[in-house]
């Protein structure tokens, strides 16, 4: 697996029905760099921009940290991903391993009931 900082700002701005420019004004930021963190065309960010963004939110009524606006996540390689999807394949798409699909039903067993089984097993009933 590998991780990827993944910005989350889009997201948190409309949930908030936010505009881009709304922010940039209440965390005195220039617009073109909070459009720039919102369509995640940035290599880096400054930690000074981070703290700035935060209190832009924070004075909006958002009660935001650093976390809200960037989140490590994992995604699998190519080798795993492809592992992964043919053994759902070979499993019939049952990720657990569970009955693969088209299997027939179970059919009924003949003889006693299993509780008469039961009671010759378990010995003396107290």
């Amino acid at each position: 697996m590998t991780a990827q900082m993944q910005i989350g700002l889009a997201g948190l701005l409309r949930q908030h029905n936010i505009t881009q420019k709304q922010l940039a004004q209440a965390a005195r930021m220039r617009p073109a760099t909070v459009n720039a963190i919102y369509n995640a065309r940035i290599e880096r960010v400054e930690i000074s921009t981070l703290v700035d963004l935060v209190a832009g939110l924070r004075k909006l009524g958002i009660h935001a940290d650093v976390g809200d606006i960037l989140q490590v996540v994992e995604i699998p390689d190519q080798t795993e991903q492809a592992a992964r999807e043919r053994a759902l394949r070979l499993l019939g798409g049952e990720p657990w391993g569970l009955k693969p699909t088209g299997l027939n039903p179970p059919v009924p067993v003949k003889g006693p009931p299993i509780e008469e089984i039961l009671k010759e097993h378990r010995g003396p009933e107290l």
